[in-house]
């Protein structure tokens, strides 16, 4: 094709025709830079279909995560909740001038203050995309917000059920553990480290104790810390979904 238009400019010198010569020349200009322009733009429309793609791929991922997280969520809040009916039922039951339910039943009651919730949320898709940079396909600030809002919140939880999990190795319980030997004469469980079971008056006697009374406190605080958290991320979780779920074709 250049070889063509080169023999025809050729031609045109050899003939002395210079006026046709140069204005053949730059409408060959043009039809290389309209070339150029049109090469140009494909590349553009490739470029943005690629980006497209990569970021309906990412929203997707996204939403699999978060419905999973999502479904975790009301999971462990109806379990927290669980937790803290039983425990509240045991402060009530337990501490009252007299016992108004089985013995045994209280027992079963207090296992829910060493039951704490354990959330690992789904967090692949978005850990990744953060890392490589392409959380900046999704272009919108509300849902940004969103997510560092749902990291916040998980980190308290975080914080919360690492300060759980070390009370059982270097805190609360542990001192309960250390002071009455095992955790089994609260709960009324029968294993090889309690040989014997508390009457009433030997149970009230122990859980009147400012130890044993700290200590379910404690747990108990921590479950009502952990049921905020909780929520809070599940109310986070269906606004995330809701924004991706817009963005989705």
């Amino acid at each position: 094709m250049i070889k063509f238009f080169r023999k025809i400019r050729q031609n045109l010198l050899m003939e002395n025709k210079t006026g046709k010569y140069f204005k053949y020349a730059i409408g060959e200009i043009l039809l290389v830079v309209i070339g150029i322009l049109i090469a140009l733009q494909i590349n553009n429309w490739n470029e943005n279909r690629k980006l497209s793609n990569k970021k309906q791929e990412l929203i997707i991922n996204l939403i699999d995560d978060f419905e999973e997280n999502f479904n975790m969520l009301k999971s462990e809040i109806d379990y927290s909740e669980g937790l803290k009916i039983k425990m509240d039922a045991f402060f009530e039951n337990g501490y009252s001038d007299n016992l108004k339910i089985p013995l045994d039943s209280l027992k079963t009651l207090s296992d829910a203050f060493f039951r704490p919730s354990t959330f690992f949320p789904l967090m692949t898709s978005y850990d990744a995309a953060k890392e490589n940079g392409n959380l900046t396909l999704l272009k919108n600030k509300e849902l940004s917000q969103e997510f560092t809002s749902f990291q916040r919140n998980l980190s308290t939880y975080n914080g919360l059920k690492e300060q759980n999990f070390n009370s059982f190795f270097n805190g609360s319980i542990w001192d309960l553990k250390k002071s009455i030997g095992t955790l089994d004469y609260i709960r009324g469980a029968k294993s090889i480290y309690s040989q014997k079971q508390l009457d009433v008056e030997q149970y009230t006697k122990l859980i009147n104790t400012p130890l044993v009374l700290a200590t379910l406190e404690n747990q108990s605080t921590l479950n009502f810390n952990n049921l905020n958290a909780l929520k809070r991320m599940k109310i986070i979780s269906e606004l995330i979904l809701r924004h991706l779920k817009d963005f989705k074709k």
